[in-house]
């Protein structure tokens, strides 16, 4: 229970950082997504079921504050949280680069899918434009601000789980 407050904390949190003081440091107009660091970092840690309902509500938190369609980002970022979820059998909650990879890897799914159902399915087949425009260098810029966040992130979550363990004893 401990965990579900505080990922609703750090998901309002992490999206008010995004939609306020990123909004305003916006690189060539191109924002981070820091609302997709605390999935990656629950479905990494935790699993796949931990993942999909964390980035399921995350979604949807979203799509009721930005999005004309309800589902739409929850639907894309459960995706996310079953496939991150796959890495926390495969490597060890030790590394810092894996997650960061992670990351990476996540923002270009998102960004894709953002772009075969928002793009592609409208007819506008310019790829390789919304590739260098858009996905790089959203993906490079969420990457440098998830290396900043991620210890931040990953230390509440590792005292949650400890406050946990200590009233269970």
């Amino acid at each position: 229970m401990k965990r579900v407050i505080g990922s609703f904390i750090m998901v309002v949190l992490l999206y008010l950082l995004q939609t306020t003081i990123f909004n305003n440091i916006a690189i060539a107009g191109v924002k981070p997504n820091v609302i997709l660091i605390p999935i990656v970092i629950v479905g990494y840690r935790y699993g796949r079921v931990q993942g999909m309902v964390l980035g399921f509500f995350t979604g949807l938190f979203i799509d009721l504050n930005e999005s004309d369609y309800l589902g739409y980002y929850a639907l894309f970022y459960l995706i996310i949280g079953y496939l991150v979820g796959f890495s926390s059998k495969l490597y060890s909650n030790d590394s810092t680069l894996v997650p960061l990879g992670l990351v990476g890897a996540s923002d270009m799914v998102l960004n894709f899918l953002i772009y075969v159902t928002g793009f592609l399915l409208r007819n506008r087949l310019d790829l390789p434009y919304y590739m260098i425009r858009i996905i790089l260098p959203e993906l490079v810029y969420t990457m440098i601000v998830a290396a900043l966040l991620y210890r931040v992130i990953d230390f509440v979550y590792l005292r949650i789980d400890s406050i946990g363990k200590g009233d269970e004893a």
